[in-house]
């Protein structure tokens, strides 16, 4: 019987240890492939898995008929957000709550209200927002769609 409790005990060895050398060689092969190729090997890091995206977000973003729009975005732990939006000279003020999710860098915002949802990049400690097809925003201004996270 202590046979074959060691028998088995080195066979569970020898395939664990198997295992393992082939996951490093299919990683040393992926990543000759991208110094070969030059094409980059994703590593499924996302700001889902790597970035620390919860905080708060404040900038100014560009407005139609006004000289910008001061936006605070305040992401918290349980997957919910309040968004703060002031009209640089005018009274307006517009608040929003509701839920979000990150999927790869993308982050969605959607309102409690069933009002639209709104998409941003998370990016290293900043958020770019995005248009309504969830595609950064181009021309002069592009530069002008980012919220820096505060520390």
């Amino acid at each position: 019987m202590k046979k074959y409790l060691l028998i088995l005990s080195v066979a569970g060895m020898l395939i664990s240890c198997c295992g393992k050398g082939r996951k490093a060689s299919q990683t040393e092969e992926a990543a000759a492939t991208a110094v070969t190729t030059g094409i980059p090997v994703p590593d499924g890091h996302t700001a889902e898995t790597s970035l620390d995206y919860l905080g708060t977000y404040t900038g100014t973003l560009p407005g139609a008929d006004c000289p910008g729009i001061e936006t605070t975005i305040v992401l918290a732990p349980d997957s919910t957000y309040t968004l703060h939006m002031k009209y640089l000279e005018r009274n307006v003020v517009f608040d929003e709550k509701g839920s979000f999710e990150v999927k790869g860098n993308l982050l969605t915002l959607t309102p409690s209200d069933g009002g639209r949802p709104g998409y941003y990049k998370v990016e290293e400690n900043r958020l770019r927002h995005l248009d309504g097809d969830q595609q950064p925003i181009t021309g002069d201004l592009a530069d002008h769609y980012l919220l820096q996270k505060k520390s």
